[in-house]
C-alpha cells in the first residue's frame, strides 16, 4: 500500500473541517473555498437607471474612474437601463435590483417608497455610516409622508452647503453675435428696451449682411424667456401660486413676438423647429440673437474662432420691472435608491458616501485627480498635461479613458461650479462671463418646483393637455394679424383650459406650493414680496 505522506494527511483534515464549516454556514465546500480563495475580490452590484440612453459598461481596467472607486470601495457595478415602463414591470415583479436610479418626479419613485421595496436611506446611514452627513435640506425636500427619505439625488443645491461667491446656474438668457454688431453699429446696451432691440434687429436685417451664403436670421427669440425678462411673476401679493402664462406680462410677451414677427425680425420657423435643428441653423452662422442658453454654439467657434455670442443688456417690459431669472432645477434630477432585498447595503451605503464628497464629483467629472487634474494656486481645477494631450488627440477616446461624466448619478453640481478651471480660449472666456452675468439675477426657487406634478397622478393628464393646447396657441398668438388679434386670443385661453380641468391643476399647485413656503420657513418665495 502506498504511504500517505503528513501534508497530505493535514489538507485531508482541512478539506473535511472546511466541509463542515460550509455546512453550518449553509455554503458548499466549493462556495467556501472560493469565498477564501477570493476574500480581497470586489462585490459586484446591480444598479437600474431608469433613462434607456445611458449605456454605461463597468471596466475597471480600462476606465480611471471605474477604477478609483472600485478600489476604494470593493465595488463593481453591473448597470442595467431602461425605460419607466421597465422599472414599472421590475416592480410588479418584484424583482428590484441592489440600486435604482429613477427620475425624482417620476411616480415609480412614490411607488418604490410607499412598497416596501427599497430601503430609507435614513436608517441605513444611521446603522452603517453615522458620520454621513448628508444636508438637511435634501433630507427634508425628499421625506416620505412617513418620515423617512430613501434616495439621494444628483444635481441637489444644497443651501446650508453654498459658500460666498457661489452662484445658481440659469438658462435664461439673451444674446447676439458680437461680430454682426460691430458690423452694423450695434452695442449690447441698445437691447435694454423693447424698441431698442427691435432697432438693433432692423440694422442687422436692412444690411443684407450674409455669412458663409446664409441671409442673416435677426433673432430667434422665445416666449419663456421673454416672460422672465418682463418680470412675471410666479406669486401673487398675498402669497398664493401664480400661473405666468396668465400673468399681464406674458401677454406683453406674447405681443413683442408677434410685433417681431409681423415686421420680418422673427421668422415663422421659430415656433416649429426644435432645438437641435435652431442649433444647426445657429452652427451654419445664420442666427444674429437669440434666447434660451440650452441653444449651444459650440460648433459655430470651432469653425470660425470670431464669431461670438455675448450677452445684451436684460431687456425690460413696459413697467421697468427688473429680470429674476429662474435656476437650473435646484431639488435635482435623478434619485438613487437602495433595494431592500439587497445583500450589500452596508457596501452601498459606504458607496454613497465616498461618491457625496466635494472632490468625488470632480472626480467623476473629470477623472481622478492627480492622474487628470490638481488644484491651481487658486484652488480652481487645472488639467494635468496628459489630459489635455488624451483630449487633443481624441476626445472620445479620453472621455471614455478618463470615465468623464459618465457615473454622475449622485453628483453635486456646486462644487464643479465653484472650481471651473480657468478658461484656455476666447470660447470659454466668453462662455464664463455670459454664465456670470446672467446668473447674478437667479434666485432660488426651490419652492416653485414643488408645484411639479407627479407623474401618474390624475393633474398630470390634465396639465398635458393644458400643454399641448398652449403650444398651439403660442403658434397663432405670435402669428397672428394684429396686436389686437393677440389680446383676443389671449384673454380667451382662460376659458377654454377651464373646459380641460386647469381649476383642479391649479389647486394641486397651490397647495404643493404653499406647503413647500411652509417646510422652507418662507412667508413669500417670490424675491420682491420678500423686501
Amino acid at each position: 500500500m502506498k504511504r500517505i505522506n503528513r501534508s497530505t494527511v493535514v489538507l485531508l483534515v482541512l478539506a473535511l473541517f472546511t466541509s463542515l464549516l460550509a455546512g453550518c454556514t449553509g455554503k458548499s465546500a466549493d462556495e467556501t473555498a472560493q469565498d477564501e480563495g477570493n476574500s480581497n475580490a470586489p462585490t459586484k452590484i446591480k444598479w437600474f437607471v431608469a433613462a434607456d440612453w445611458y449605456k454605461k459598461q463597468w471596466d475597471a481596467d480600462n476606465v480611471l474612474v471605474d477604477k478609483m472607486v472600485t478600489d476604494a470601495t470593493g465595488i463593481t457595478v453591473e448597470f442595467i437601463s431602461g425605460n419607466e415602463e421597465k422599472l414599472s414591470a421590475m416592480i410588479a415583479s418584484g424583482d428590484i435590483p441592489d440600486v435604482i436610479t429613477v427620475w425624482n418626479v417620476a411616480p415609480q419613485r412614490k411607488i418604490l417608497e410607499n412598497s416596501g421595496l427599497v430601503v430609507p436611506l435614513d436608517e441605513l446611514i444611521e446603522k452603517y455610516t453615522p458620520d454621513f452627513k448628508v444636508p438637511q435640506s435634501i433630507q427634508d425636500w425628499y421625506r416620505n409622508e412617513n418620515g423617512h427619505y430613501y434616495g439621494l439625488p444628483n444635481f441637489f443645491y444644497a443651501e446650508e452647503n453654498m459658500q460666498e461667491g457661489d452662484t445658481l446656474a440659469t438658462h435664461i438668457d439673451m444674446v447676439a453675435r458680437k461680430d454682426i454688431m460691430d458690423q452694423v453699429s450695434v452695442k449690447p446696451e441698445d437691447f435694454a428696451t423693447k424698441q431698442g432691440t427691435i432697432e438693433a434687429l432692423k440694422k442687422v436685417k436692412e444690411s443684407g449682411i450674409q455669412y458663409n451664403g446664409f441671409n442673416m436670421i435677426p433673432a430667434y427669440f422665445d416666449h419663456h424667456n421673454l416672460m422672465h425678462f418682463f418680470g412675471a411673476a410666479p406669486e401673487t401679493e398675498d402669497g398664493q401660486w401664480q400661473d405666468m402664462i396668465r400673468t399681464p406680462e406674458s401677454l406683453e410677451a406674447f405681443k413683442f413676438l408677434n410685433q417681431l414677427y409681423r415686421e420680418g425680425l422673427l421668422p415663422q420657423d421659430s415656433l416649429t423647429l426644435n432645438d437641435d435643428q435652431k442649433m444647426e441653423k445657429i452652427a451654419a452662422g445664420s442666427v444674429f440673437a437669440k434666447t434660451n442658453a440650452l441653444l449651444k454654439w459650440d460648433s459655430l467657434y470651432q469653425n470660425d474662432n470670431k464669431a461670438l455670442y455675448v450677452p445684451v443688456s436684460p431687456i425690460k417690459g413696459d413697467a421697468g420691472k427688473e429680470l429674476y431669472a429662474t435656476p437650473s432645477p435646484l431639488s435635482g434630477w435623478m434619485l438613487s435608491m437602495v433595494g431592500t432585498e439587497s445583500k450589500h447595503q452596508e457596501k452601498i451605503i459606504r458607496l454613497f458616501e465616498y461618491l457625496s464628497t466635494d472632490e468625488m464629483s470632480l472626480n467623476v467629472f473629470y477623472g481622478p485627480k492627480g492622474i487628470a487634474w490638481d488644484y491651481d494656486d487658486e484652488g480652481r481645477v487645472k488639467f494635468t498635461e496628459q489630459r489635455i494631450k488624451d483630449f487633443e488627440a481624441d476626445p472620445e477616446a479620453a472621455k471614455r479613458k478618463y470615465g468623464n461624466d459618465t457615473f454622475g448619478w449622485l453628483l453635486n453640481w456646486v462644487p464643479i461650479k465653484r472650481t471651473t478651471p480657468a478658461p484656455s480660449n476666447e470660447f470659454e472666456k466668453i462662455t464664463q462671463e455670459h454664465d456670470a452675468f446672467f446668473e447674478q439675477f437667479a434666485y432660488n426657487d426651490l419652492a416653485f418646483e414643488a408645484t411639479t406634478v407627479q407623474g401618474g397622478t390624475t393633474e398630470a393628464g390634465i396639465e398635458a393637455k393644458i400643454k399641448d393646447y398652449r403650444a398651439k396657441m403660442t403658434a397663432k398668438l405670435v402669428l397672428a394679424k394684429s396686436e389686437e388679434e393677440v389680446e383676443r386670443l389671449f384673454h380667451e385661453m382662460p376659458a377654454q383650459e377651464d373646459q380641460l380641468g386647469y381649476q383642479q391643476l391649479y389647486e394641486y399647485k397651490n397647495k404643493a406650493f404653499l406647503d413647500a413656503k411652509a417646510s422652507l420657513g418662507q412667508d413669500f418665495a417670490w424675491p420682491p414680496y420678500q423686501k
